[in-house]
């Protein structure tokens, strides 16, 4: 009879095995299937902290990263034969006891969730096409331009600032209903020197600047003159509907994408991908079996043919889209947010709600009391909301969790 286990992947780095030990006492709390490391201990930096590590010797030219992609995508020819596994990323936290549940949601030859973004929007950070570089530049000149021209104030008090992303979080959410935001505007227009939002915030329309209760300035915003200003001197312009600069090559520095990863597709592998907006999937958690063997094959020669491809960076998710297309499962069904909730630092429309039951990445259009929550940049990050309410929660559960190590970005 088929066994359910998970398994995790670890290769390198102290602050990586610091995270697996994080995700593995929390794991081992809530669930009694067996828990398995994939791992090559000569290259780790501490030893892994774990009673079923199944160890395997990793090509010698690899970095830590094409080794850990290497055991990973090669799961099929390492473990055991019979079995049902769930693959989880060592940033996937487990938070309770619905993480069994995960196996059940096995379909087809294998079984993926949803990545937090779209195919086009994916495509920078999986090939060399230079577009992550020209973004980045364009941002750093407009970052130049607003030292310049603006000479508003910063809230640098730690207080003030959360209540600067608390703020920031309102207006995601006023954004997100249109009869709200209408609301919103009208009151603008209406209002007087003063508008206030709530009890705890108002805005001095004359000073552009958002204060608390007590007076303190907690947002100061783009000033007309600084639009002003910008304008006159340089080839940028203010989109006053957005509400975001555009660069004078017509770019919305907020919106990086571009079809190149599906073009390196088609050119590497003549694999067409239709539809470049294509919601491709996240290789931090999924389900394979045995019938899922010839999809990790395909999936990890693919992945090793573009370790030495420049035009390729070491990722395996671009692979990961092709071998989608290749075997037809671009329809299939994939696994729920509720067994992989991605918390992307930079999406302001992340929030936890008031009672601190559910998060929301979409401010509220859904929320998830999440089983696994995957926390692939800023994990271990103190004073990030997100962080100390998934700590909070496990220390509630499990008071000998201990501290992760913040990992490197």
């Amino acid at each position: 009879m088929e066994k359910s286990k998970f398994v995790f992947v670890v290769c390198g780095g102290k602050e990586h095995v610091e995270t697996l030990h994080y995700s593995l006492r929390a794991l081992r709390h809530f669930s009694t299937h067996q828990i398995l490391v994939v791992t090559d201990t000569t290259r780790n930096e501490i030893p892994v902290q774990h009673e079923n590590i199944i160890d395997v010797r990793t090509p010698e030219n690899f970095d830590y990263h094409q080794a850990s992609i290497y055991l990973k995508t090669g799961l099929h020819n390492i473990l055991p034969a019979g079995n049902l596994y769930c693959y989880l990323d060592t940033d996937v936290v487990a938070l309770n006891n619905r993480v069994n549940d995960i196996f059940k949601h096995k379909t087809g030859i294998i079984t993926f969730a949803v990545d937090h973004c779209q195919m086009h929007q994916f495509s920078p950070y999986a090939v060399n096409c230079g577009c992550l570089e020209k973004n980045q530049a364009e941002w750093n000149t407009l970052e130049e331009m607003l030292n310049r021209f603006d000479n508003s104030e910063q809230v640098t008090n730690p207080h003030l600032l959360k209540k600067q992303r608390e703020l920031k979080k309102k207006f995601e959410l006023i954004k997100r209903n249109r009869l709200r935001y209408a609301k919103f505007a009208s009151q603008y227009l209406l209002s007087g020197k003063i508008l206030r939002l709530d009890e705890n915030t108002y805005f001095d329309k004359t000073k552009r600047i958002w204060y608390d209760t007590m007076h303190n300035p907690i947002l100061f915003d783009l000033s007309e003159n600084t639009i002003k200003q910008i304008e006159q001197n340089t080839n940028w312009r203010w989109n006053f509907v957005k509400r975001r600069w555009i660069s004078p090559t017509g770019n919305d520095v907020h919106q990086l994408d571009c079809n190149h990863l599906k073009e390196a597709i088609a050119q590497k592998f003549n694999i067409q991908v239709k539809g470049e907006k294509w919601q491709h999937w996240n290789g931090g958690v999924f389900l394979f079996d045995d019938s899922s063997h010839p999809f990790m094959q395909a999936w990890h020669l693919k992945t090793l043919e573009i370790f030495n491809d420049p035009h390729w960076k070491t990722r395996d998710q671009g692979t990961l889209i092709a071998t989608a297309w290749q075997f037809g499962l671009q329809n299939a069904p994939v696994i729920s947010k509720q067994f992989n909730f991605i918390a992307d630092f930079s999406n302001p429309r992340l929030i936890i709600s008031e009672d601190r039951e559910f998060i929301t990445d979409d401010a509220f259009d859904t929320q998830y009391t999440p089983a696994f929550i995957h926390i692939f940049h800023h994990f271990g990050k103190k004073g990030w909301e997100v962080w100390d309410w998934v700590e909070a929660k496990l220390q509630k559960e499990i008071p000998a969790m201990g501290v992760p190590v913040t990992k490197p970005q």
